[in-house]
């Protein structure tokens, strides 16, 4: 074998091997990241991961002992709302029911036509119980404001 053929040989070598860890350390980071996947969630924005954060802040501000973070559902009684179901270590029901805000109106011109705004993910009302006493009873953008120290 001449002098060019056996550099040749080794580089198309070294390229095979740098071609194979390649693909071995893209497979392990894949394979690391797949029990970490399902853990990822939007963390706010979406009706549902919104409430959730409102409900953390109102279950920590009153001190309830939390085994089971209430997970919530659109209820099919209320257009638009959600209902929410979680435990306490003592074996107490949290239950919250949240409820979209009806749609405001608002005039942009003088004598103009009223424009219908949306109601938004943080105009929802909420109420949480545990057990048999009610906890809360107001907005869930009032429960989010009231526990950012003053960001806005």
């Amino acid at each position: 074998m001449s002098t060019g053929q056996g550099i040749a040989t080794r580089i198309r070598n070294r390229a095979r091997a740098t071609v194979a860890i390649s693909a071995l350390g893209v497979g392990v980071i894949a394979l690391g990241g797949c029990s970490q996947i399902d853990s990822l969630q939007q963390v706010s924005g979406v009706p549902e991961n919104t409430l959730q954060v409102a409900i953390g802040y109102e279950l920590f501000d009153n001190k309830v002992p939390v085994l089971v973070t209430p997970v919530c559902s659109e209820n099919t009684d209320a257009a638009g709302g959600f209902t929410c179901i979680g435990k306490t270590t003592k074996g107490e029901e949290i239950s919250v029911k949240a409820t979209a805000a009806t749609a405001a109106t608002l005039t942009l011109a003088p004598g103009g036509n009223p424009t219908e705004l949306p109601s938004g993910t943080l105009d929802y009302t909420m109420t949480i119980k545990v057990g048999d006493k009610q906890i809360y009873d107001g907005g869930v953008q009032a429960a989010i404001s009231a526990n950012q120290d003053g960001a806005q």
